[in-house]
This record gives structure tokens, C-alpha cells and sequence, in this order.
């Protein structure tokens, strides 16, 4: 067996890759890819809770996506099942009721999103805390730079990313302060050259981050080797 395939083998059989695995015993080793898609997925649709136990707790990560965006949560399911960190490479289809007012009746609405969900890691504690300390509320952590690399933004970019007409690339930061939306404006400006602003979400408080369409180029050459096919449309007209 070549030294390749060998490797390849006992990736699989890492400890934290089994499902009966218990959390304290998944310490990894994680690297850059991992985290920078965690940690960028968390400032996009990632979300984190904690997982109690008798021996201390554990973190698990989940993603949702709608079916339009099948095509990627599917991709990175399988990316993330292959190196051990879910227990299906297929994400499951789950149903979201909503109640929607017209005309003072109420009708219930149902739509579907695809969700995936990770084994639980104590070793991720630090990156649930350095996201929500001591509230269920997001915030940006201060050691975030670091993680956010090309493929890391371009998992946010296929998460909360979509393509402006005539204009540049716009990152859904919402939930964001505004002083989180320009230390991230920021981070992409020293990290990577790319021109950005902030500006206003269409609500009240809400931010979004926009990429300018003169950046458009450098973003494509940093990002597009890790996007998805389905999802290069929000790199239209740069591709």
C-alpha cells in the first residue's frame, strides 16, 4: 500500500470519526481548512450550542441551507463526513412551519431546508465562547483574523454572500454591530486587498459588508478553486 492510501486509511479511523466517540475524547488534530470553514460558517449560517454532560461539556456545530442551496450543504457534508466530523455524508431535510398573515387569516407555510450537524468536540469550546460568551447573541471574536482565510470566505460568500448588479459581492453581517462589520471590513482589506465598506442592512441597526466590483478580480482569483459550481453565480461576470 502506498504511503498515500495508507494515510487516507488512518484518517478514517481517527477516534473523533466515530459516532459513539465520547465528546472529551474528539481533540482533533483540526486543521486550517476545518477551522476556517467553522469559523467563517459562523459568522455566515453556522450556528454552535453547548452539549452538557457529567464530564464537562461539549460544543456541536449545525448548519441549515435552504434547498436552493442543496448543492452546497450537500458538498460540504461529504467534505466534512470524509475527514470524520459528521456521521452522514447526506444532510437532513427538515420542515419549517411558519404562520403568515393575509387579509387577517392566518396561513401556515411550510418550506424546507437541508440541515447538517457535526459530532460534538470539546476541544471547539473556545470557538463557541469566543462566539457568544456569556449570550445566545453572535459576536466577532477578537482572534478571528487569523481564520479567515480564502476558503473560509468563500464558504461565508456561499452561506450570506450574494452577487449585486453592476456593483460587487454584498455579505449579509446583519446580526453584526457595526463596529464588528468594519473590524471584519477591516481584517478583509489588510488580510487580502480587497476594498470594502459598510453600509446600512435596510433595517434599523443592521449592517451589511459590501466588496466593491473593482475588488471583484482579486476576490475570483482568492476564492473561486473553493466555490462550488452551483454557487460561482455569485461571482457572475468575473469568472
Amino acid at each position: 500500500m502506498s504511503d498515500k492510501c495508507l494515510c487516507a486509511s488512518t484518517t478514517v479511523l481517527l477516534p473523533f470519526s466515530k459516532a459513539r466517540t465520547k465528546a472529551i475524547l474528539r481533540v482533533g488534530p483540526h486543521n486550517l481548512a476545518v477551522l476556517s470553514i467553522l469559523i467563517c460558517g459562523m459568522l455566515g449560517d453556522f450556528w454552535s450550542h453547548s452539549v452538557p454532560s457529567r464530564k464537562g461539556a461539549s460544543i456541536r456545530f449545525q448548519l441549515e441551507q435552504s434547498v436552493s442551496n442543496s448543492a452546497y450543504i450537500h458538498s460540504l457534508s461529504l467534505y466534512l463526513y470524509n475527514l470524520g466530523y459528521c456521521s452522514s455524508f447526506i444532510p437532513k431535510l427538515v420542515k419549517k412551519s411558519e404562520v403568515k398573515q393575509d387579509k387577517r387569516i392566518n396561513t401556515t407555510v411550510d418550506r424546507f431546508n437541508y440541515r447538517l450537524t457535526l459530532f460534538t468536540f470539546s476541544s471547539f469550546i473556545w470557538i463557541h465562547e469566543g462566539f457568544y460568551s456569556n449570550s445566545n447573541i453572535k459576536r466577532v471574536p477578537n482572534w478571528i483574523a487569523e481564520f479567515i482565510t480564502p476558503m473560509g470566505l468563500a464558504h461565508w460568500i456561499m452561506q450570506d454572500g450574494s452577487r449585486q448588479i453592476g456593483q460587487g459581492v454584498m455579505i449579509a453581517t446583519n446580526s453584526f454591530t457595526h463596529e464588528e462589520c468594519v473590524f471584519l471590513a477591516n481584517i478583509l482589506n489588510d488580510k487580502f486587498g480587497l476594498r470594502t465598506s459598510v453600509i446600512k442592512g435596510g433595517k434599523s441597526n443592521q449592517w451589511r459588508i459590501s466588496i466593491w466590483k473593482e475588488s471583484m478580480p482579486l476576490l475570483v482569483k482568492l476564492t473561486q478553486s473553493y466555490f462550488v459550481p452551483e454557487m460561482k453565480y455569485k461571482l457572475s461576470g468575473y469568472l
